[in-house]
């Protein structure tokens, strides 16, 4: 891409952003709002699992991403958060790599 495109580009992302504050600001006047996870540690009532990623840098069953915002109205959950959750490395996958303890 060349340099007299980035301006533009950078307009398009603003107005973009812009028009999705709006959006969420009207579906709020309505009681219509995303879900805030209060911990990374996933709520059932909120979240829905859709992925685990190995992870050994955070704790087993942490929320490494969110997938797909979700939303309530009210006390009313119309679509739970969905989210990857970070899984620890089992020993049968290290065995499984060639790393066989033969004591």
């Amino acid at each position: 891409m060349t340099n007299h495109h980035h301006p533009q580009v950078k307009t398009w992302a603003n107005k973009v952003s812009a028009v999705n504050r709006k959006f969420l600001s009207v579906l709020g006047k309505r009681q219509l709002v995303p879900i805030e996870l209060e911990s990374q540690e996933p709520d059932f009532n909120l979240c829905r699992v859709v992925d685990q990623e190995e992870r050994t840098d955070v704790p087993d069953q942490t929320i490494t991403k969110i997938v797909r915002r979700g939303f309530r109205w009210g006390e009313k959950i119309l679509r739970p958060t969905e989210v990857i959750t970070a899984k620890a490395k089992s020993t049968l996958d290290d065995n499984l790599d060639g790393n066989i303890d033969e004591t």
